[in-house]
């Protein structure tokens, strides 16, 4: 498997604005043989062009060949995680990619029974069988499962830990859904979590496009306790353009612990007393 370059931006995103930018500039030179009026469509070829660039420059920098800060943030998680290196915990990666996280966790905590899960789209450039592989080919184990973040094949408090790196804002609402999609999927995390488990999550939680207002993701997070919400980019001093709104900007690292229903109604009872 090919690990030269960060799995969090598919190759078909370059790909559109590449063929947007090529599209329009061809159209303006060919069309301004009939009318000059055609060489304005250089103007959304050049803005084409400009994201294309943005896109590569970004991923560059996720990639060990550029900052290297997909393996940089992926260190964060374990640090906030902070399982024993004997740790036998049972641990769920949600959206997990090409397996790099785990990779991770596992080299600092082999005994951890991991199971990874991830839609696995065309448009990635990773598989499930790749997954297993790259493991494999380090002596690591964990389980692999094709699954919707919205939908998870598991039953109620099912892991001892729960971790997952920008994969909730690509989660698209349920139908028939009256939350939107990446609140479903933390739901659905902090639901397959065990009482008292811990969770480290990592996503744009600070951008109400995909989270809504505080008070949405706050009903989410009534579910925790000893939550502690962090930005990415302050903690590690990521730079531009990773550190821009369209990137990395609004990403928020939440950990914490669950609670159990009884304990946030008496929580919830005492913030009204007071």
């Amino acid at each position: 498997m090919n690990t030269a370059t960060s799995s969090w931006i598919p190759r078909s995103r370059i790909n559109f604005a590449i063929g947007i930018a090529l599209v329009s500039a061809v159209a303006s030179v060919v069309g301004s043989v009939w009318s000059l009026a055609a060489l304005a469509l250089l103007v959304p070829a050049l803005g084409a062009a400009w994201v294309a660039f943005l896109i590569l420059w970004i991923r560059q920098q996720l990639s060990p060949q550029g900052g290297d800060w997909e393996r940089r943030i992926h260190g964060l998680v374990v640090s906030r995680l902070a399982l024993r290196s004997d740790s036998g915990a049972s641990l769920l990666d949600i959206g997990c990619g090409n397996a790099s996280l785990l990779l991770a966790l596992l080299g600092d905590t082999p005994a951890v029974r991991a199971t990874g899960v991830d839609f696995w789209g065309e448009n990635w450039d990773y598989a499930q069988s790749s997954c297993e592989s790259r493991l494999a080919s380090v002596g690591l184990h964990a389980t692999f499962c094709r699954m919707d973040a919205a939908r998870l094949e598991f039953p109620d408090e099912s892991f001892d830990a729960v971790v997952s790196v920008m994969c909730f804002h690509e989660v698209q609402t349920p139908p028939g859904a009256m939350v939107r999609g990446p609140l479903v999927a933390l739901s659905e995390a902090l639901r397959v979590l065990r009482t008292g488990g811990d969770f480290v999550l990592v996503d744009r939680f600070g951008d109400k496009t995909d989270f809504g207002n505080s008070a949405e993701l706050a009903a989410v997070l009534q579910a925790t306790t000893g939550l502690h919400r962090e930005s990415l980019v302050a903690t590690l001093g990521i730079p531009w353009p990773l550190k821009t709104k369209r990137a990395l900007g609004p990403v928020e690292v939440l950990s914490g612990k669950k609670i159990s229903r009884a304990q946030r109604d008496i929580s919830q009872r005492n913030n009204w007393v007071s």
